[in-house]
């Protein structure tokens, strides 16, 4: 480490002062550590979504065979989910992501305005595409945790 710090100091011009070029150290290890946080966040918070669109399943899978009362538990959870989305755009930008990371929240967040849009539309067409907008919604979501976890890997854990 003092090896990297002599040498990033020594190809510096002789005209910036040591002060100046340890606060430049300590901004860079600020920044690094900042995009490695918002990097795991951004793998747990898609974890987290991932997770709640297989609640959001089995919530309605209750309301469907068990009790029709579930159906306002399905509605209420189903207004949270979209929470997680603005919170893995955020952390993408954070964490310097890659476009994927900033897309992939946006491409599910439009797929909700579809589920929301369809989920009043019981016995027509537009209201069979809401089961099958939510499976859409899983498998994106499920990329989305497959492309966070690489990033992380790819960057040895650290």
């Amino acid at each position: 480490m003092f090896t990297r710090i002599f040498n990033h100091f020594s190809a510096k011009p002789s005209t910036v002062t040591y002060s100046a070029r340890i606060d430049e150290t300590n901004e860079q290890n600020t920044s690094s550590s900042r995009v490695r946080w918002a990097t795991y966040c951004y793998l747990g918070a898609s974890i987290l979504l991932t997770a709640s669109v297989l609640i959001q399943v089995y919530i309605a899978g209750m309301a469907v065979f068990v009790d029709p009362a579930r159906w306002s538990t399905h509605v209420s959870f189903g207004n949270i989910l979209p929470v997680f989305l603005l919170v893995l755009f955020v952390l993408a930008f954070v964490g310097r992501l890659p476009h994927i990371h900033k897309g992939l929240p946006v491409v599910i967040f439009v797929l909700f305005f579809v589920q929301f849009g369809t989920a009043h539309r019981f016995g027509s067409l537009v209201g069979a595409i809401h089961p099958v907008n939510a499976v859409v919604i899983f498998w994106l979501s499920t990329i989305t945790v497959q492309h966070a976890w690489r990033e992380v890997t790819a960057n040895g854990g650290s």
